[in-house]
């Protein structure tokens, strides 16, 4: 009987933790598909010479928000990238707090 109730709960383990494993990618994705609707919404805002705020706040939770305009080779054409981080950074390099990272651009003229 004490096998039997060894087995049981190593089952019990495993299953536990497979369960934790898909809880936690499955958080992951949302918050990387969050981070993809806020850098589309923040790039749309800034084609549009909106002034978007940052951060931006989807599904409930804050998403900082650094939105870069650069001139390119094209005179009436300019480059808007777009980073989203984290909604809760990671401690240590800052560039792992990043989630979705766009690149648009937008006519400088429009005659």
């Amino acid at each position: 009987a004490l096998v039997a109730m060894a087995v049981l709960a190593l089952g019990a383990v495993s299953l536990l933790t497979a369960t934790e494993g898909h809880a936690a990618r499955i958080t992951a994705l949302t918050e990387r598909t969050a981070a993809r609707w806020v850098a589309d919404y923040s790039l749309t805002a800034a084609r549009l010479g909106l002034d978007a705020a940052s951060p931006v706040v989807m599904l409930g939770r804050s998403y900082p928000v650094n939105v870069t305009m650069a001139g390119t080779s094209d005179p009436d054409l300019q480059s808007i990238s777009v980073a989203v981080s984290s909604a809760t950074p990671a401690t240590g390099n800052s560039s792992d707090a990043t989630l979705y990272r766009l690149t648009g651009y937008s006519l400088l003229r429009i005659e």
